[in-house]
């Protein structure tokens, strides 16, 4: 497995150890019915395709809404600093995509998403990098934009909700 690397500079990128990640990965391969073939996937630092709606769930969130609430630009840092601050949890970004996943309780929302955000859980899966990729260029198609930082700390879906209606805001606002 690769060692811990986080280009990004963020405070939050802090140093796991080998009885934390693998706690992580534990927990997290716990999604998936062959635990052993996620963990399998992720020694070979490849992407591991996990089941939603158990465990945890997540919210896609198109990249424009993340950047209306990153006044500050979309450099992978300060995406990382303001994501962090304002959901308190663990999101995955698809550069290719233009996505972001905000790992959730596996409860769907009971507020309005709007056109910029999706909730996905049962018979969903996502793909998850492994625990250490927190940097756009490690070479993979996503990477941890706020990292994992202990099993089962997901995102404040207040928290989510409250970004979700900032972002939809902003962008209304740009486009008047």
């Amino acid at each position: 497995m690769r060692g811990t690397m986080n280009t990004v500079g963020t405070p939050l990128a802090q140093s796991l150890t080998e009885a934390e990640r693998e706690a992580i990965y534990d927990w997290l391969a716990g999604s998936f019915r062959r635990p052993q073939v996620a963990k399998d996937l992720w020694q070979k630092g490849g992407i591991a395709t996990l089941a939603l709606g158990r465990r945890f769930s997540a919210v896609r969130l198109t990249e424009p809404l993340v950047y209306a609430v990153t006044a500050a630009g979309t450099l992978p840092e300060t995406v990382t600093r303001v994501l962090a601050a304002a959901l308190h949890g663990p999101v995955i970004h698809d550069p290719q995509g233009r996505r972001f996943y905000a790992l959730t309780p596996p409860a769907e929302p009971t507020w309005g998403l709007g056109q910029h955000a999706e909730y996905l859980g049962s018979d969903t899966y996502l793909g998850v990098p492994p625990v250490e990729f927190t940097d756009p260029a490690d070479g993979l198609d996503c990477y941890w934009a706020v990292p994992m930082t202990r099993p089962g700390h997901l995102c404040d879906p207040i928290r989510l909700a409250a970004l979700v209606t900032a972002g939809t805001l902003e962008l209304r606002e740009a486009q008047s």
